[in-house]
């Protein structure tokens, strides 16, 4: 984008941001809420080893794993994933057990039924609206048709259970093929349904409330923006670090609410307020790059302290007092008052917002249009993507059975387990998600090993071995609620340990088991990098650059006319696009750059972004009474203007996917706004006085955007 560029896009680089140590300290302090829900965890995988060894069910340290699986950051949705999984993983095992029939006489046919079920599974996991489901369900079916070779090679063994596998039961060395099959995993869904029962009564009784999470984090922006209206120092950066968060996680949280009625909700219009909430931090960034004198201080002090009157009321109840108006600074500046104005109205949008919305009815007309409810995404059979990640995991699985089976070294079956949670959806983000699950399963093979040398010689009791499980658990999960930059790690760290550690029922001093599961741990990672790096390769790059391409086409949207016509659609999607890049970002540091040096960044986003404030200001505009009386010459200059930023922010989405400069250079702004014909109407001179300078600083910002690079050589971003 050349054309747009102020200066090339190498002198764009990244921001120095904070070295690893700065990082890993940043990621383990804590935060609110961190430790209630380690705590959770921590008492939650007790429970379950505790149940698990006295009532002497098969494979602990699975069901121990399966309570930081399913458990999320708050209670509604561990609720609902921990219920879909137990579902789907109960009904995946009676489809393995048909399978099973199916298949016992020959077993030439358990592998292609293995490939089909994961490729459907994986499939579905990426086209359905309940993909984890499907995801948890084709697990289980790969899990149980692998590991039954085994159990049918225990069955037929001679009456001696000296070799007995330590996944299975000692008494399937007694038992018929069919009824050991059966047997083992009719134990398999007890050996599921035991933590998933446990975390979801936990969670019920003690889980972290969305409503609450919602409340304090829209508390936590109001005192921000509180802060950055009266300039104390570091508020520019928090307030800056909340509007580029976005607000669908918030929304996420409102929605899932209505879940859980245990406590209070927020009295009020809870999207209108988050979406107000938002927009007032994206004026307030756009008002603090005035100049700060003392009248531009005094004008946002009535600002903050509404601001402060909104959060008491979030926290307390009631609605603040209505907000005074924004008194504007004698700058002489034009661009001040329609910021200004829309300042006001911001905050009597928020005002509104308090107020809940009238009840929704039932009665609907008989003629009015539903939308259908798809049970696959509109592009499931049109994008290739969905068929070539299915295909790509299911090469993975089928390699590493292959190896497990050709090498005759059962041990490590965890090969298998991988790459069904390694694989993802770019190159990037499997990389990303490999590296912390290699160093999550060193650091929990050395803790097992370390237990099994040092400490199980001395254990006598189950208390003993629960207090160290205590203790590595307490780590592994406190890791696993961090950010997201080391969450997978937390995950592995307790997986490893539970393998090595769980065996059987009681202390163990068998090593070789962990280290033949960390090896088939290893293994599926490497056959994981080597798919996903050599068969059609997705650069999350490459998907960072589609949703800027989506962002600007909601632009031209948003200026194809001056009228302020309600555009929520536009500006929802223009949010999803900017959040979808923003957490693209992490996963892009983990791809090489390409051949031109070039890589999107925060601050290119943060001058994306950016643009949403003058637009949203011309927007408003448009709402101006002034503007019904804006004779025809200004009028037609105006329209044609906007005619010319549509087709321009059109023509640069196109160009960010095609990885070419724009055809043209943006529109330049209509100096002969002001010149074309006299305006005796002061409010209406005025009116256009903003408008030319709400569209030079359109165009500055525009002007000063970096060069956004094209796609990368042999990607396939543009597929998914």
């Amino acid at each position: 984008m050349t054309a747009v560029a102020a200066a090339p896009g190498r002198a764009v680089r990244r921001r120095a941001g904070p070295g690893p140590l700065a990082l890993l300290r940043q990621s383990v302090a804590p935060t609110p809420g961190r430790l209630a829900n380690t705590l959770r965890l921590t008492i939650l995988v007790l429970a379950t080893v505790t149940v698990s060894e006295v009532f002497r069910i098969p494979e602990p340290a699975l069901s121990a794993y399966i309570v930081l699986f399913v458990s999320r950051g708050e209670a509604a949705s561990t609720v609902m994933t921990a219920a879909l999984a137990g579902i789907a993983i109960l009904l995946a095992i009676g489809v393995t057990i048909v399978l099973f029939g199916l298949s016992l006489a020959e077993p030439a046919l358990r592998i292609p039924v293995i490939a089909a079920g994961t490729f459907v599974a994986m499939f579905l996991s990426r086209t359905s609206p309940v993909g984890p489901v499907f995801l948890g369900a084709g697990f289980i079916i790969a899990y149980g048709l692998t590991l039954g070779d085994q159990v049918l090679q225990l069955s037929l063994l001679p009456g001696t259970t000296a070799d007995t596998a330590e996944f299975a039961l000692p008494e399937l060395a007694f038992m018929p093929p069919e009824e050991a099959l059966v047997h083992f995993l009719l134990w398999l869904g007890v050996i599921v349904s035991l933590p998933i029962a446990l975390v979801i009564a936990a969670n019920l009784f003690t889980g972290r409330d969305p409503a609450l999470l919602l409340q304090a984090a829209l508390s936590d922006r109001l005192r921000i923006a509180a802060r950055a209206c009266r300039r104390e120092p570091g508020s520019d950066a928090a307030l800056a670090a909340v509007a580029g968060e976005g607000i669908v996680d918030l929304l996420k949280l409102d929605h899932l609410s209505g879940l859980l009625h245990r406590r209070r909700r927020l009295d009020a219009n809870v999207p209108a307020l988050v979406r107000e909430i938002d927009r007032l931090a994206l004026v307030l960034l756009a008002w603090l790059r005035l100049p700060d004198t003392e009248r531009s201080r005094q004008a946002l002090a009535g600002t903050a302290g509404f601001c402060e009157a909104a959060e008491r009321a979030l926290r307390v109840g009631g609605r603040p007092a209505d907000p005074e108006p924004v008194r504007l600074p004698d700058s002489g500046d034009a661009a001040a008052r329609p910021l200004g104005s829309m300042l006001s109205r911001s905050l009597a949008a928020l005002h509104a917002a308090f107020v809940p919305p009238p009840p929704r009815t039932d009665a609907r007309p008989k003629d009015a249009a539903r939308s259908p409810r798809r049970i696959l995404v509109a592009d499931a059979f049109g994008n290739p993507a969905h068929a070539r990640f299915a295909f790509k995991v299911t090469l993975a699985v089928m390699g590493c059975y292959a190896v497990e089976m050709l090498t005759d070294w059962p041990g490590i079956h965890t090969c298998v387990i991988t790459c069904f949670f390694v694989s993802l959806g770019t190159v990037g983000e499997t990389l990303h998600k490999a590296g912390l699950r290699i160093v999550g399963c060193l650091i929990g093979g050395a803790l097992g090993i370390g237990t099994i040398l040092l400490l199980m010689p001395s254990m006598t009791d189950l208390g003993q071995l629960l207090l160290v499980l205590a203790a590595v658990t307490f780590l592994a999960g406190w890791i696993a609620n961090g950010s997201e930059r080391i969450a997978y790690a937390g995950w592995q760290i307790a997986l490893a340990f539970f393998i090595a550690v769980l065996q059987g029922y009681g202390p163990t001093l068998d090593m070789q088991t962990a280290r033949d599961r960390i090896i088939g741990i290893l293994l599926g990672n490497l056959v994981v990098f080597v798919v996903s790096t050599t068969i059609w390769p997705v650069r999350a790059g490459d998907l960072l650059r589609g949703s800027l391409r989506q962002a600007f086409a909601q632009f031209a949207v948003l200026l194809q006319a001056p009228e302020a016509a309600p555009q929520p659609d536009a500006w929802h999607e223009l949010g999803e696009a900017m959040g979808r890049a923003r957490s693209l970002l992490v996963n892009q540091d983990f791809e090489p750059e390409d051949r031109r040096g070039h890589r999107l960044d925060a601050a290119r986003l943060a001058r994306v972004q950016a643009l949403a404030v003058p637009v949203s200001v011309i927007r408003d505009l448009g709402a101006d009474p002034a503007w019904q009386t804006v004779p025809e010459p200004q009028r037609t200059i105006v329209l044609d203007h906007h005619r010319d930023l549509a087709a321009w922010f059109r023509d640069c989405s196109d160009a960010v996917g095609a990885g070419r400069p724009p055809r043209a250079a943006p529109p330049a702004p209509p100096d002969a706004l002001l010149r074309a014909g006299a305006v005796q109407d002061p409010s209406c001179a005025a009116h256009l006085q903003a408008r030319a300078a709400w569209y030079r600083l359109l165009d500055r910002s525009i002007r000063d955007l970096p060069e956004l690079p094209g796609p990368e050589r042999g990607g396939q971003g543009a597929a998914a």
